[in-house]
């Protein structure tokens, strides 16, 4: 895949639209289009804990663009992202949605 292409589809409005069609009635927070995925990830990250902070019983979902930057830091961010709650989720090309889930020792 090209960086053209990456551009092309992931882009904040595509990553959005994605996990909206996934988690319906879901409180959504995606990074900004941004050169630096670290800058976005940690953008998108405080503000979904602003909204888990204004909304404690709802569902708060991070979606992200499906790539292994992104992947990293999110495996990076587990131990927050459960304590406070939050999923993540990695939106591939088609659109569809996968949930993040730590890979677990045998």
């Amino acid at each position: 895949m090209t960086l053209t292409e990456i551009a092309a589809w992931c882009t904040a409005d595509h990553v959005r639209a994605a996990l909206e069609r996934q988690l319906e009635g879901a409180l959504v927070e995606v990074p900004e289009d941004d050169d630096s995925p670290r800058r976005a990830f940690s953008e998108a990250l405080r503000r979904s804990l602003m909204l888990r902070q204004k909304h404690p019983f709802d569902v708060v979902a991070l979606g992200l663009p499906d790539l292994l930057r992104y992947r990293d830091l999110v495996a990076g961010s587990e131990v927050t992202l459960r304590a406070t709650n939050i999923e993540a989720y990695f939106i591939r090309q088609d659109g569809s949605a996968e949930q993040y889930q730590p890979e677990t020792e045998d």
